[in-house]
């Protein structure tokens, strides 16, 4: 099926560029590319990596994969994986050979990229009223008839705009909008079910547009104590926005009805609450837009996502940390303070500081007791390590560090080593931030 959701490459992804464009890699000839590093069958700790060097495992990033393609299949929900969250062609491959119905976008900058990918599906989760924006989706779905873009509506005023924009060109395909829904004091999106279906209707009765379901973002709802009830409440509004245009007969014309939500935090509650929806005059496509699950965390998403500790899929193993950030012990200023070589530059810090995981020392990798190592604080380059009475770090040790929140750790790195359990480089996930 994914063969049919992409379109021939369009420009050279290869790894053409010199090595030295790429930071961490081991220094080659400069005119020596990384496709031809990468072929050298590298080893992390024993083949000069310039550390710090940030690193995913092959085999967690591939059991991520297939747990949340299963676990869409087993639910009847589709995927359409958030992928502003690695911007990796070699990902996103793999997400859409197992199955993912489409690609998610946060701008149109990042749906130009993807359709540079070859993507031929993708959902922009935001509202789109610059005109240039509007005009790129036109004219890239009227070019090529097998693509659908779609994007949000919050406000008549959007709608209003996205028309303005597309005002005068030549007769063309309907951009497929959802209208979004909103909670308060959140982002984007209608605050109620009367407003959403007032966007909605005008949406519907564009000759630009084509109203094709309901959009909500649920994830920056907190969750108290286990009481999902907000959540709850707030996908319900999707379900009655849709249920109120549908009775409209604004769906009349479709094959069925987009209804989408679910981050990484909660789409165990997408599934539970939304659907599929029964009773819509058209089959309904739940489709939830997770992105972390592909490398997990080993910080927010462990401890709030589900497969984690809030919500366990007992069903299902555990999702995997997959990206870990290594860097070298440089000093031991104190006997309680070790400075490692990365920092701000490197690995992400929004939510939580990296986690110190496993040190590699003596020929051997080792796990480290969380309780006798801790970051605590962040230079652009430099890492600062509270250390036990006990610790025997030493300089020269080399450090695995988890992260939290990969978004920001993605965008950091051109090109990240991916990697099997021996640490042997098995290939590379590039980036296109």
């Amino acid at each position: 099926v994914w063969v049919l959701l992409r379109l021939a490459i369009m420009v050279d992804l290869s790894l053409s560029e010199p090595s030295w464009v790429y930071k961490g890699w081991p220094h080659r000839e400069s005119d020596t590319s990384l496709d031809e590093v990468v072929a050298d069958g590298l080893n992390l700790f024993a083949d000069d990596f310039l550390f710090p060097v940030a690193t995913i495992s092959v085999d967690a990033l591939n059991h991520n994969i297939s747990i949340m393609a299963t676990f869409c299949q087993d639910n009847d929900v589709s995927l359409a994986p958030h992928a502003k969250t690695t911007m990796s062609p070699e990902i996103i491959d793999r997400q859409l050979a197992s199955g993912s119905w489409a690609i998610t976008a946060a701008t149109a900058s990042q749906a130009r990229t993807f359709r540079q990918f070859g993507v031929s599906r993708i959902l922009i989760a935001h509202e789109v009223i610059d005109p240039a924006a509007v005009r790129w989706i036109a004219g890239e779905i009227d070019r090529h008839p097998d693509v659908e873009i779609m994007c949000l509506v919050d406000t008549i005023a959007a709608v209003e705009a996205m028309e303005q924009a597309l005002d005068g060109l030549p007769a063309q395909r309907r951009i497929d909008v959802l209208v979004e829904l909103g909670h308060t004091d959140g982002r984007s999106g209608c605050r109620s079910v009367d407003e959403a279906v007032a966007v909605g209707q005008h949406a519907a009765a564009s000759n630009s547009l084509r109203l094709v379901g309901v959009e909500g973002y649920e994830g920056m709802i907190p969750a108290v104590d286990g009481d999902h009830s907000a959540v709850d409440e707030f996908l319900d509004t999707i379900r009655a926005t849709a249920e109120r245009l549908d009775a409209l007969g604004h769906f009349d014309a479709l094959d069925e009805v987009v209804l989408t939500a679910g981050g990484s935090t909660f789409p165990d509650r997408v599934v539970t609450v939304l659907g599929p929806v029964d009773g819509l005059s058209k089959p309904s496509r739940v489709v939830i837009r997770s992105g972390c699950y592909v490398t997990h965390d080993s910080g927010m998403y462990q401890d709030d996502g589900p497969f984690g500790s809030r919500a366990p899929m007992l069903n299902y193993p555990p999702l995997q940390a997959a990206m870990t950030v290594w860097s070298y012990v440089v000093s031991r200023p104190q006997p309680d303070l070790a400075i490692l070589g990365f920092g701000k530059r490197d690995a992400s810090f929004d939510v939580g500081y990296p986690k110190p995981l496993l040190v590699q020392r003596r020929g051997g990798v080792e796990p480290l007791d969380p309780d006798t190592v801790e970051v605590f604080s962040l230079n652009d380059q430099h890492a600062y390590v509270r250390l036990g009475t006990d610790s025997d770090l030493a300089v020269g040790d080399i450090i695995g560090c988890g992260i939290s929140h990969p978004c920001t750790t993605f965008d950091k790195w051109r090109a990240i080593p991916l990697i099997n359990d021996d640490y042997d480089v098995v290939g590379a996930i590039r980036t296109f931030f």
